[in-house]
């Protein structure tokens, strides 16, 4: 068992190569875990670039209003207690609504791979329904 009190990660502000907008996130701790586990806060209209996960991605989203893609479908709406689950290498992205925050908690497998993430393209404003 590994037991991370509250408080003991730092929060910091995702990287603008990552991100459309002003978003917030606190890591998982460092050393190797079977899956990252990022607690994400998206302001309005924030987003994540398209990207994909070597062993997909789970989305728990705990407040406000988002939105999630993957290339191959529609823009879906998230609320709270939605999860959304992203097969390995499946290209997608996802964010908050234009009119209210999100926040979600992600967790990204790491069983076989570091479980890294490949960041691509900005979502462009044409993609993004707002």
């Amino acid at each position: 068992m590994r037991h991370i009190p509250a408080g003991k990660t730092a929060t910091e502000r995702g990287p603008r190569e990552w991100f459309t907008g002003e978003v917030w996130m606190d890591p998982s701790p460092p050393r190797k875990p079977e899956a990252g586990v990022f607690r994400v806060f998206f302001t309005p209209g924030a987003r994540t670039n398209w990207h994909t996960h070597p062993e997909g991605q789970v989305l728990y989203v705990v407040s406000g209003r988002g939105l999630a893609q993957a290339e191959s479908g529609p823009v879906v709406e998230l609320t709270p207690g939605d999860v959304v689950t992203f097969a390995p290498n499946e290209k997608h992205w996802h964010g908050a609504a234009p009119d209210s925050c999100m926040l979600h908690v992600a967790v990204n497998p790491a069983i076989a791979t570091d479980g890294g993430t490949e960041w691509l393209e900005p979502v462009s404003d044409g993609e993004y329904p707002g």
